[in-house]
């Protein structure tokens, strides 16, 4: 299934674009996608947040067929 992967902050600079579609299929992990997405472009980090849907959801999460968007963003970190 087409899905739609979104990247916001520094990894739309890392990336080199804010939006990619690409064929994922059904039961795959994020994770799984993640590390597809980072080993074929160099500069994205190895820890990510992620939401699918516009809801978060842990890396572990596996795509069912209603899951269209994935967005990834950078890990927040406080001060």
């Amino acid at each position: 299934m087409i899905r739609k992967i979104l990247f916001f902050a520094s990894l739309r600079e890392a990336a080199g674009t804010g939006e990619l579609q690409i064929d994922l299929p059904d039961g795959i992990s994020i994770d799984t996608v993640w590390q597809q997405l980072s080993s074929d472009m160099q500069n994205l980090p190895g820890k990510v947040l992620c939401a699918v849907n516009q809801d978060y959801v842990e890396l572990t999460h596996q795509l069912v067929d209603s899951d269209h968007e994935i967005a990834f963003f950078p890990p927040v970190t406080g001060g």
